[in-house]
């Protein structure tokens, strides 16, 4: 089964220009902490622990963390739990939303693209190599 590597491209903000690559099963957290795996230094409008990023095997996925200023994908707010409700009440499980290869992701005033491509495993390499080394072989004779 062949892996997905998620790479985000920055667009704007302090970052502009760099990008951020990881594939397997993984999960980032977005935001202004130092335990954070890609911090936002640069604006004061990101929250300690923004957003997460996962990646698992059904697909790539971003779920906002309760942030006061949100996080958006091709310009929508995805929904999150609510920072307004009081301490007593119990909050909400945030919701997942899907990410595409092409998609815009914001985070306050950080805007990246979305790049998502599929790597084969070594298992999947070695059997189109063979495939690919019989069709020439056939070919030849």
């Amino acid at each position: 089964m062949p892996k997905t590597m998620l790479v985000l491209r920055a667009l704007t903000g302090e970052l502009r220009g760099q990008e951020f690559a990881v594939q397997g099963n993984a999960y980032w957290i977005l935001g202004r902490s130092r335990s954070c795996t890609l911090r936002l230094l640069g604006d004061g409008t990101v929250s300690r622990h923004h957003c997460l990023i996962e990646i698992d095997s059904k697909g790539v996925w971003v779920q906002d963390l309760g942030s006061l200023n949100g996080t958006h994908v091709n310009g929508f707010k995805i929904s999150s739990a609510d920072p307004q409700a009081g301490s007593d009440a119990t909050m909400p499980q945030a919701s997942r939303q899907g990410l595409s290869d092409g998609d815009e992701l914001r985070i306050c005033n950080n805007v990246f693209a979305v790049c998502l491509t599929e790597i084969p495993s070594c298992q999947q390499v070695k059997r189109d190599a063979k495939k690919s080394h019989e069709f020439h072989l056939s070919q030849s004779v």
